[in-house]
C-alpha cells in the first residue's frame, strides 16, 4: 500500500482475510491533535560527586521515564540552579557536603528539590541528609523505578499550586508556594520545598493538629517508600529554628502538629 502525504498520521489498512476466512487486524495510527499544547518533559540533574555503580541505571531509568536528564558534578555549585530537582550521588562518608547543596538550592531563586543518593549508605546517612535540608533520600541497592517515582513526588511539591494567586495565610504566616518563601511578622524566610510543603499542609489544617503519618502521606505523597515519622520530626525541627518564634508550631501529645491558633 503507497502511503500519500495525506495519510501521514492516520494509516487504516483495508482488512485482508486469513485462509480460514477471519479478518487481519488493521493497524490504525491516531490522528494527533494539534490543539493539545506538548507537555514538557520533566528536567532532572544526576550530581555525581563519586563515581557509583548505579549513576548510569539512574539516568537510564530517568530518560525512559521520559524525564530530560543532564549529569553533571561537583563544578554544579559554582552556578545557580537550573533544573526543578537534583539527584545527588553522595558517598557515605561525604555526607557533610550536604549543607553546601542545601545553601545554593535555597539561596536561588528557583529553588530546586534535592534527593540525595547514598552508596551503600545507612540509616544514619539518610538522617543526616534529610536533617540538613534534603527533601528526600534513597539508599542502593534501590530500584531505579522507585527513585523514578520519588522524583516525581518531589517535582510535585516543588511546583506544587493549589491556590489562585499562590499565597496561603493563617494568623501572621503568608506562604508563598511560588516564590517558596515565608513571610512572618516583617521577616521573608526562604524554605526548602519539604519544609514548605509541610508547613503549607499546616496551614491548611487551619490549627486543627495533623499526625506525623498525615504529614507524610500530604506532604511527602504516598509514593514515597521508607520515609520515616522522623523525618517529619526534622522538618518541624528545622522550621522552628528558621521561625522568629519557634512557638508558633505546637507540638500535640501523641497526635502530632498544629499552628497556634491567632
Amino acid at each position: 500500500m503507497q502511503v500519500t502525504p495525506s495519510s501521514c498520521h492516520r494509516l487504516v489498512a483495508k482488512p485482508h482475510l486469513w485462509s480460514h476466512g477471519w479478518p487481519v487486524p488493521s493497524p490504525v495510527f491516531p490522528v494527533p491533535d494539534e490543539s493539545l499544547p506538548a507537555l514538557e518533559p520533566l528536567r532532572v540533574t544526576v550530581v555525581t560527586l563519586v563515581t557509583t555503580p548505579s549513576a548510569q541505571a539512574v539516568v537510564a531509568e530517568l530518560r525512559r521515564g521520559a524525564m530530560q536528564v543532564e549529569l553533571r558534578t561537583a563544578e554544579i555549585l559554582d552556578d545557580s540552579p537550573q533544573a526543578p530537582v537534583y539527584v545527588v550521588a553522595i558517598d557515605p562518608g561525604a555526607t557533610a557536603i550536604a549543607d553546601r547543596f542545601v545553601a545554593w538550592a535555597t539561596d536561588s531563586s528557583l529553588r530546586p528539590g534535592l534527593i540525595g543518593l547514598i552508596e551503600n549508605g545507612h540509616a544514619e546517612d539518610c538522617e543526616s541528609l534529610l536533617a540538613a535540608g534534603f527533601d528526600d533520600v534513597a539508599v542502593t541497592p534501590v530500584s531505579t523505578r522507585e527513585l523514578a517515582a520519588r522524583v516525581r513526588a518531589v517535582h510535585r511539591r516543588v511546583h506544587w499550586k493549589g491556590v489562585a494567586n499562590g499565597r496561603l495565610r493563617f494568623g501572621e504566616l503568608t506562604l508563598d508556594l511560588y516564590g517558596r518563601a515565608l513571610w512572618f511578622r516583617g521577616k521573608t524566610i526562604s524554605l526548602t520545598s519539604i519544609e514548605l510543603a509541610v508547613l503549607r499542609e499546616l496551614i491548611k489544617a487551619r490549627g486543627r493538629p495533623l499526625s506525623r503519618i498525615e504529614l507524610l502521606d500530604q506532604a511527602w505523597g504516598e509514593e514515597d517508600l521508607e520515609v520515616s515519622e522522623r523525618a517529619v520530626d526534622n522538618v518541624i525541627l528545622r522550621l522552628r529554628r528558621k521561625l522568629p518564634d519557634p512557638d508558633v508550631i505546637e507540638t500535640v501529645r501523641s497526635v502530632g502538629f498544629r499552628l497556634a491558633s491567632p
